[in-house]
């Protein structure tokens, strides 16, 4: 009977995440409260950990389950990019995110997750349909329930990613690695015309959102 629950779980998570970002312009906008919340707190993203990123992912994940669980969330990803305009960043790719496990799992939590990209096959994960391959409490989160909060600049500058959570809710025995990244091209065709796919906003062929210009400033360390 739980093996038959499983697949409605996770299509009751997708259909309560996904539903308030069905276009690029609400996923900025919730994107952006992530960020002001995080650089407005007494634990702000380091400016060298910003000035240094290839990428980042910003995202919000549900996740829930007793016995079995299961997650859905959505984001979205930017790239840097080297000179060419008043920013440093390239328009957004939006992605969801979705996923499920068995195991001692109890509660509902709603978790968001500032993804720092430091190197090209990090990002690659984001790119394509697939699944992620680290898992974000192996890999080193950075929030205040975690071991690398007091961790160096300098260290925290070497890992392939960063993940900086807040999370809300109560929800045990869940990981982040495992889970299935797909990215919305509709989404993006929305957003930027027709037959335009990820490579092309990641490459920066696509012009900057007006909307996304106050998540800009954030990440280049301006107010």
């Amino acid at each position: 009977m739980k093996f038959l629950l499983l697949p409605s779980l996770v299509l009751l998570l997708a259909s309560t995440v996904f539903s308030h970002g069905e276009n690029m312009r609400e996923r900025i906008q919730d994107a952006t409260q992530i960020i002001e919340k995080r650089q407005g707190s007494p634990n702000p993203i380091p400016p060298e950990i910003l000035a240094n990123a290839k990428g980042i992912a910003i995202c919000t994940i549900t996740k829930g389950g007793i016995g079995i669980g299961g997650q859905g969330g959505e984001g979205i990803l930017m790239v840097r990019h080297n000179g060419g305009s008043s920013f440093t960043w390239r328009a957004p790719s939006a992605f969801n995110i979705s996923g499920a496990s068995i195991g001692a799992q109890l509660g509902f939590s709603t978790i968001r997750y500032i993804i720092i990209l430091n190197s090209e096959p990090a990002i690659g994960q984001f790119v394509g349909t697939g699944k992620l391959k680290w898992d974000a409490t192996a890999t080193g989160t950075a929030g205040d329930d975690t071991g690398v909060e007091g961790a160096s600049t300098r260290d925290l500058e070497k890992r392939a990613i960063i993940v900086y959570r807040d999370s809300g809710g109560i929800f045990g025995g869940a990981t982040f690695g495992g889970s299935t990244i797909e990215v919305k091209n509709e989404i993006n065709q929305q957003a930027y015309g027709e037959n335009i796919y990820v490579r092309d906003i990641l490459e920066g062929k696509v012009p900057l959102p007006k909307s996304s210009e106050r998540l800009y400033h954030l990440l280049d360390g301006k107010r």
